[in-house]
């Protein structure tokens, strides 16, 4: 976080990736181009994140990207006597909102259903929380102001309202949809609601904030694409029973072989 919002720079030697050989003379250039070089930091690195992120990508309207380049980083903390989490998205001082910290806390139970205890899956998330952002006057973009034309009852007049309606926005992320006290009465299209930012916030905690560097540099689309099939790390990584195949197939061969040359000796004796 710091090194994204310029507050420590690498030093050359930092910058030279394991096992590569460091070029001194290059290094010494590139150092003095980056002292001259007022920029700090990483500009728009959460930004970039967000638009090489499908399922973000997809939450992400044009409005919400002069915010988004105000992020300067996304943690998660796990409260005390409480199961659950909590993201936190830190925020640079910006024209949009006074907030430094907005947070979305998820709440997960891990407990077994008294009716169907063998059901039990281990801990699941049963509702979130988001937090109440103190927009600046007129930057809301959750929200807009629509004109419309309304006619006078007896008098044959038409006037104009405003009406606030809610606007699509990445933001909307931190005013969920409430979970009812009786599951019973939710319906489907709640259902998908919650599915959905359920998803998102386990997405963001297990894959967005341990590997942001590689969605940064769009190096985990690959990956992601290859799990999103079926392919697990087993697919890459356990390669035993294989190599164990090909050990008795060459075993075969061989004993075939030796076999075969013995025949040929007898023949000539």
């Amino acid at each position: 976080a710091e090194i994204v919002s310029g507050e420590v720079e690498p030093s050359a030697s930092e910058c030279v990736m394991a096992g590569e050989e460091q070029d001194n003379e290059k290094t010494d250039n590139e150092k003095q181009e980056n002292d001259n070089d007022t920029e700090k930091g990483i500009p728009g690195f959460w930004l970039t994140i967000f638009k090489n992120t499908e399922i973000l990508a997809e939450m992400t309207q044009p409005h919400d990207e002069p915010i988004l380049d105000a992020l300067r980083d996304i943690n998660v903390s796990f409260p005390e006597n409480s199961m659950g989490f909590v993201l936190e998205f830190v925020f640079a001082e910006n024209e949009y909102f006074e907030d430094s910290v907005l947070t979305k806390t998820y709440h997960m139970k891990s407990e077994p259903d008294d009716l169907d205890p063998v059901a039990f899956d281990g801990p699941e998330i049963i509702g979130s929380t988001g937090c109440n952002i103190n927009w600046k006057k007129g930057k809301n973009v959750t929200q807009k102001v629509v004109k419309k034309k309304q006619r006078m009852k007896g008098k044959g007049q038409t006037r104009i309202i405003q009406k606030t309606i809610k606007e699509d926005s990445f933001f909307n992320f931190f005013s969920p949809p409430s979970m009812p006290e009786d599951e019973e009465s939710v319906d489907e299209e709640l259902e998908a609601l919650l599915t959905t930012d359920f998803e998102i916030g386990q997405y963001i905690r297990e894959r967005i904030i341990p590997k942001a560097i590689w969605y940064f540099t769009n190096e985990v689309t690959d990956i992601e694409s290859d799990l999103d099939d079926g392919e697990s790390d087993e697919d890459y990584s356990d390669t035993s029973d294989y190599d164990e195949e090909c050990e008795n197939s060459e075993n075969i061969v061989a004993n075939e072989t030796v076999t075969d040359v013995q025949k040929e000796e007898c023949k000539q004796q």
